[in-house]
């Protein structure tokens, strides 16, 4: 696997200089991160095939998993049930873009060429 400053910086797993996705606005803004094609420093191409990012969803999946469990072990003996599963949902839906993002980017260093 390639260097894991590369991976959290989210930059190219061949030069580690380019972005994966590009940096306009926060982290935080409620619209889907927008990915390059290639790499604008070695031109490697980030996606290589129709459903290529089909794995990085289980990884996603994943995140999402911890997190809810995190919160639910968290907040579960201090917060009414209700209020548990909405603050639960609004966690999924406000770390949503940051779990695509995070995902598409170990994918793409786990199985780069």
């Amino acid at each position: 696997m390639s260097n894991f400053k590369w991976v959290l910086s989210g930059t190219c797993p061949i030069c580690g200089k380019g972005k994966v996705f590009e940096t306009k606005g926060s982290l935080l803004r409620l619209k889907a991160p927008v990915m390059h094609e290639r790499c604008s420093e070695c031109n490697y191409k980030f996606d290589k095939e129709p459903g290529y990012f089909f794995g990085a969803m289980y990884i996603s999946y994943g995140m999402a998993i911890a997190e809810l469990i995190a919160v639910f072990l968290l907040l579960n003996w201090f917060i009414p049930l209700g209020w548990l599963f909405a603050i639960m949902f609004t966690v999924l839906m406000l770390s949503m873009f940051f779990n695509y993002r995070v995902s598409r980017i170990l994918w793409i260093h786990i199985f780069h060429e």
